[in-house]
């Protein structure tokens, strides 16, 4: 058993889009969907499985209180990477300013991928190798146009697993099993599947977790049993058929299932957070990720203390069936040149090596360049310091443009300057960027804004990341 490694806390972001399976049959009658689930949260335009896994890091440093400059690895685990070749890990590392010398794992090709983030973490934290590590598990999949599959959930969670927490993690337990009912071709975007979700639960996924669930908990009934279920009316049906439990005196962390749908990689570890939130000490359970024709892999989990936990939920929007096509990109505008350029949002030059949202701190006057630049703003000094800055500051004008500024976004778009708390100058202490996820009706000059990381666009498939404005 892996001793001395334990979650010290989680977090979880879920984008403000919905998409209702309501919407989805309208347009396709007779195509079926996930059973009991009312819609799926959808990633905006500027989102991906990379900027949700910052939103939820944010969520898991605030919560534990853990610094960036404290972590030791991050691992990342999806199925839908903006990249086939290029570690989504060392984006988020970037956007994080994690340290240079951090471990960057990358879990890539199974829904399995976060409960197996999970255990490589603890494995590395009790051979005594890491001291903390990160984990996070994102996913935006979607399936091909009127398939059971095509309404798929966009999300991530983060869990901080160290040498002490509030619950026990002990030794994985894998199971191989069956053959592929869901696959992504090479090249391809979209889901395939056969379309059998009796065969592929009762006869793939079932055996894999009955098998993984005895071998990690031998005669003991878990109190909470975490997985990775794919619709609101499995949760039950796999229980009962794993003698887990499905009269409801066994908690399986199902909270949010009906209104977000299947999270992939980020599922399982989305209901081990809900099952955390409310489990006592002493209680016992499960997590558990189990991907059709694959197997199954699970984690036992032991709670020794309270373990803290945050959900972050912007304030949903119903988004219709074209805006999905359109956010998936099967529903494609003529690309476009981009009209803000690329230096003049923070993070957003591929040539800082610094990453993060840094700033230029002028030794003769204080007053602070965002991005650096080599000359003050308000004194002309050529001597500076990079440093941090916070996230956090109120509007100073902003404006509206009717044109395309980043493909894919629709217009109209807010851009504006803010002033970010605590910083000195008076040109300095200020940046400029777009807004995103606001009601631009509300923006005014003095509202409080908060800075968040998304995509900027994209250069020969090489996307660009930079912090944009969201009201708070």
């Amino acid at each position: 058993m892996a001793v001395g490694a334990h979650i010290a806390g989680m977090a979880s972001y879920v984008p403000a889009g919905r998409l209702a399976v309501a919407e989805v049959r309208r347009h396709w009658p007779g195509a079926g969907a996930p059973p009991g689930v009312r819609s799926v949260s959808v990633a905006g335009f500027d989102e991906d499985v990379v900027t949700m896994a910052v939103e939820a890091l944010d969520a898991l440093f605030a919560v534990t209180g853990v610094g960036s400059d404290e972590v030791d690895a991050v691992v990342v685990a999806t199925c839908s990477s903006p990249y086939a070749e290029h570690s989504a890990a060392a984006e988020v590392a970037r956007a994080l300013d994690l340290p240079r010398s951090v471990a960057l794992v990358d879990l890539a090709g199974s829904v399995r991928g976060g409960v197996v983030g999970l255990s490589t973490a603890a494995d590395g934290v009790a051979a005594g190798r890491w001291r903390r590590v990160v984990v996070v598990a994102a996913d935006a999949r979607r399936g091909e146009p009127g398939t059971p599959v095509e309404a798929l959930g966009a999300g991530a969670v983060a869990a901080l697993v160290a040498e002490a927490g509030g619950a026990a993690l002990g030794a994985s337990t894998t199971w191989r099993h069956g053959v592929p009912t869901r696959w992504r071709p090479d090249g391809s975007r979209a889901l395939r599947s056969y379309d059998d979700a009796r065969y592929e639960r009762d006869e793939l996924v079932v055996p894999a977790v009955r098998a993984v669930t005895a071998a990690a908990a031998p005669g003991a009934a878990p109190e909470f049993a975490a997985g990775g279920y794919t619709d609101a009316r499995s949760p039950a049906a796999i229980a009962k058929a794993c003698d887990l439990g499905a009269g409801g005196e066994v908690d399986l962390g199902v909270d949010e299932l009906a209104d977000i749908g299947d999270l992939g990689t980020a599922g399982p570890l989305l209901a081990l957070a809900h099952c955390l939130s409310r489990a006592e000490p002493g209680a016992r359970g499960l997590c558990f990720g189990a991907e059709p024709g694959a197997g199954a892999d699970a984690l036992p989990v032991t709670v020794t203390a309270s373990v803290p936990v945050r959900h972050r939920r912007p304030e949903t929007a119903e988004v219709d069936y074209v805006g999905f096509l359109q956010r998936a990109a099967v529903l494609e505008a003529p690309s476009m040149a981009p009209i803000v350029p690329w230096a003049a949002t923070p993070g957003a030059e591929r040539d800082d090596l610094e990453g993060a949202l840094v700033g230029a701190e002028c030794r003769a006057c204080g007053s602070v360049s965002i991005p650096p630049r080599p000359v003050c703003l308000d004194c002309g000094s050529r001597s500076s310091d990079l440093r941090s800055v916070p996230r956090q500051g109120a509007v100073v004008t902003h404006n509206r443009q009717h044109v395309v500024a980043v493909h894919p976004e629709p217009t109209p778009v807010s851009v504006g300057v803010a002033r970010l708390d605590g910083l000195g100058g008076a040109r300095g202490g200020q940046v400029s960027a777009m807004f995103c996820d606001s009601d631009l009706d509300a923006v005014r000059v003095g509202s409080p804004v908060e800075l968040v990381y998304r995509r900027l666009g994209a250069d020969d498939g090489l996307v660009k990341y930079g912090w944009k404005m969201r009201l708070r």
